[in-house]
């Protein structure tokens, strides 16, 4: 049987989450911690080891706390979440905002685009 993993990094919302799959040991078998700016997982028994970075926060040159860091496990999978800052989320709605302000083409206006 080959072993794969599948990783899914979820930046929407009031969190970044991944979900790590698959995992089938117990949550109490995973060690979550924070150094230099990452999120590392790691396994009692040495068989997995992964590290997790938020690009916002080197960004920004946030550094991570470990109280932010929540984690829980269901089916085979480890669901990692870092609460995102306030300063972070303001940025987001400040983008939407703009986003929310600009007018779309309309469909057929594309004069502009005339092939030769």
């Amino acid at each position: 049987k080959q072993w794969y993993q599948r990783r899914v990094a979820i930046t929407a919302g009031t969190h970044y989450t991944w979900r790590i799959q698959p995992l089938p040991y117990p949550l109490s078998n995973y060690k979550i911690s924070v150094e230099s700016n990452t999120i590392f997982v790691r396994t009692e028994n040495k068989k997995y080891f992964k590290k997790l970075r938020i690009e916002d926060m080197d960004r920004f040159e946030f550094p991570l706390i470990v109280k932010h860091v929540n984690c829980a496990h269901a089916n085979s999978t480890l669901m990692i979440s870092y609460e995102k800052p306030k300063s972070v989320l303001q940025l987001e709605q400040d983008i939407y905002s703009e986003l929310c302000k600009v007018k779309p083409i309309q469909d057929g206006d594309m004069d502009s685009c005339k092939q030769q």
